[in-house]
């Protein structure tokens, strides 16, 4: 009866070595962190469609106090905390944002927590999440909502239609009041001549945006019935315009 007993007793104490070894990792591993999340979680956002914003503190503690939603204005840099007054009853010195929010498409659901409904373009701006009185410094959370307005590219000519062969020729492609700019690309029959112009690209994250690409040229007869195609890319959208057949040359 001895040897029985001590068996079970060994058996009992293996299986709670085991278990301590699972559970102490698990609750090292449950330190305070911040998360900050757009629902729907996209890279750009199309207007007139509806994003949620919040701004979470996760496992919290003794030591954490309450976390912070803030709005950055791309433009100025200014550092704006989401509230219920700034949304209800904003400031003179308040964003624009948020003084023009008279539908209420605005809307405050909680504290961390922000509804825009019918987006804008001027809705693009950084949101960030930090916890500013937390004992432990967090890593803070920042997400850029940007708001995708397409414009369609043109050609501009100089000095004009027809072409005369060996005529230097400016050939310009711009794109106005758009966001955001992703990249460009220039093709003469099927050949890329990005190289062969200069672009002039934003560079910065406000809205609107315009871009340019030229180039001087003489036109050879190689160039007769070719096409001209200029693509912006804005956002996740490739906008083309392209100049086709229109090439007359007078020697």
């Amino acid at each position: 009866m001895n040897i029985i007993y001590l068996r079970s007793n060994i058996k009992m104490f293996s299986v709670s070595i085991i278990f301590l070894t699972i559970l102490i990792p698990s609750i090292q591993s449950s330190k305070p962190s911040l998360r900050l999340t757009f629902t729907p979680d996209e890279k750009y956002f199309t207007i007139g469609n509806m994003v949620e914003i919040l701004c979470e503190l996760i496992n919290p503690n003794e030591h954490t106090e309450a976390p912070q939603l803030w709005y950055i204005d791309f433009k100025t840099g200014k550092h704006t905390p989401i509230s219920r007054s700034l949304l209800n009853s904003p400031s003179d010195d308040a964003p624009d944002l948020f003084k023009q929010n008279k539908n209420k498409r605005l809307e405050y659901v909680k504290k961390n927590h922000l509804r825009i409904r019918q987006i804008l373009v001027e809705d693009t701006g950084r949101y960030e999440c930090n916890c500013p009185d937390c004992e432990e410094q967090l890593g803070k959370q920042a997400k850029d909502l940007q708001v995708v307005k397409i414009s369609e590219p043109k050609w501009h000519i100089e000095p004009g239609w027809p072409l005369q062969e060996h005529a230097k020729t400016t050939i310009r492609c711009t794109a106005d009041d758009f966001y955001p700019y992703a990249s460009h690309k220039i093709i003469r029959h099927h050949h890329d001549i990005t190289s062969e112009g200069k672009g002039v690209i934003p560079n910065n994250y406000v809205y609107p945006q315009k871009f340019s690409w030229e180039a001087a040229v003489s036109p050879t007869a190689d160039w007769h019935n070719t096409t001209l195609r200029c693509t912006v890319t804005e956002g996740l959208f490739f906008e083309q315009k392209q100049k086709r057949n229109d090439f007359v040359f007078i020697k």
